[in-house]
């Protein structure tokens, strides 16, 4: 399974402005678009991923669909369950239709990811 996560890994750090960082709701590691969080691993087999709520819409019947994907009703939040490599490549490429909504304006350097109180006020928030 080590494998697949770092699959996951690869695939998240392979999106444009993807960075990695804290984590925000209890999980093991998060990843960065702009300042805002887009995904957090669980642990190793599970992964959260922000697709804002219009792409989640635009992919209801699809993600619905899938044995992987767990859904919340009014969230851009899902839940994938990973165990193989295809697994990851799929992962990455919901990652990269996010990441053009989280992107910012062209020429605007990207936020990094928050660290040490900026992160903790984060977590308390949530």
């Amino acid at each position: 399974m080590a494998s697949v996560l770092n699959a996951v890994r690869k695939q998240l750090l392979a999106v444009e402005d993807v960075l990695p960082g804290g984590a925000v709701f209890g999980g093991r590691e998060g990843f960065w678009i702009d300042g805002t969080l887009v995904a957090e691993l669980v642990d190793e087999e599970r992964i959260q991923l922000r697709l804002t709520k219009p792409l989640v819409r635009e992919l209801r019947a699809e993600l619905d669909a899938d044995p992987r994907v767990e859904r919340r009703k009014t969230s851009d939040w899902i839940t994938v369950r990973f165990a193989r490599a295809a697994d990851a490549a799929w992962i990455g490429k919901l990652m990269e239709r996010a990441a053009a909504l989280y992107r910012p304006s062209a020429g605007v350097i990207p936020r990094p990811p928050p660290t040490g109180s900026d992160l903790e006020r984060r977590r308390r928030w949530h």
